[in-house]
């Protein structure tokens, strides 16, 4: 494990976190957030390229009829709609995207761009059950196979996730583009890898508590991950930067630049196109979370 500064700068950050105790969440009526919930199903009767089979507008209909549970949570850094059906009531890992609004806020503040901000997060999690797959021999792959939220840059109040599997990684993601970190002189494919980039090294940055041996054995596993699904992907990519390089190849290439892309052995992905290694079981214990879980 030698020393890299961009490493240490996480586990310190990360450390630093961890030295708090997470954020405490309360619950809000419907009737409190009534606002917020008609914007949410206006918002998800816009045809959106991120979402082109709308996902979001089946969840909201499914929550009206009553096949869809609502929790509405609220902490000292956002407000969270949670939208899921019975099986997934033990599978959001509270604390940790409690965390993860903390760290984002604070990091935030800490920029020359944001100074300060007026509003908190609100997070709209509309956790459909739709597994990324690669699609199949011959077909390309699109925002239908690997793609789970969407935000408008410097907007706080519109940061959608729509895919329960990898929504852990998605929020940090899609954080990063409602902080206004965003450098657009890069252009837009340059923009999403490193903010792709920076998302799933805060991930395994979380998820290892700032465990230094933990935290090594993660950047490993998701350079394997990382290496194995890229491979696949590259064979399926008619044209080098054609969507989704700039989720996948361009982010590899980021890591790269960085110096900490490590792969030293090809695993078997199952056809997944998930972007972050999923999680151990014994991760997910720690989290809170059931073994089914596919948010964390």
């Amino acid at each position: 494990m030698l020393y890299h500064p961009l490493l240490t700068a996480v586990l310190d950050l990360v450390k630093s976190e961890y030295s708090k105790p997470p954020p405490k969440w309360h619950s809000l009526s419907r009737e409190a957030c009534k606002k917020d919930l008609d914007y949410l199903e206006k918002e998800c009767s816009q045809v959106s390229e991120f979402d082109p089979s709308n996902k979001r507008l089946e969840m909201i209909t499914n929550m009206k009829n009553g096949s869809i549970n609502l929790q509405i949570l609220e902490c000292d850094y956002g407000r969270l709609f949670y939208l899921h059906d019975e099986t997934q009531v033990n599978d959001l890992p509270l604390d940790l995207w409690g965390r993860i609004l903390r760290v984002s806020t604070e990091h935030a503040l800490s920029t020359e761009k944001v100074q300060s901000h007026p509003h908190k997060f609100k997070v709209f999690f509309l956790a459909n059950t739709h597994l990324r797959q690669f699609p199949e021999a011959n077909h390309p792959v699109t925002a239908i196979n690997i793609n789970g939220g969407y935000t408008y840059p410097c907007n706080r109040e519109t940061i959608v996730v729509y895919r329960a599997e990898d929504a852990t990684r998605v929020l940090i993601h899609e954080l990063m583009h409602a902080c206004c970190l965003d450098d657009m002189r890069l252009g837009l494919d340059q923009v999403e890898a490193e903010t792709e980039a920076w998302a799933e090294l805060m991930y395994i940055g979380l998820l290892s508590r700032g465990n230094t041996k933990l935290f090594h054995e993660l950047l490993q596993k998701q350079s394997n991950w990382m290496a194995s699904q890229n491979e696949l992907l590259r064979q399926r990519m008619k044209h080098p930067i054609e969507f989704p390089y700039r989720y996948t190849v361009a982010k590899e290439e980021v890591w790269l630049r960085w110096g900490i892309f490590r792969p030293s052995k090809k695993i078997k992905i199952n056809n997944s196109l998930r972007l972050t290694y999923p999680p151990t079981d014994a991760i997910k214990k720690y989290f809170g979370v059931s073994r089914a879980s596919t948010i964390l």
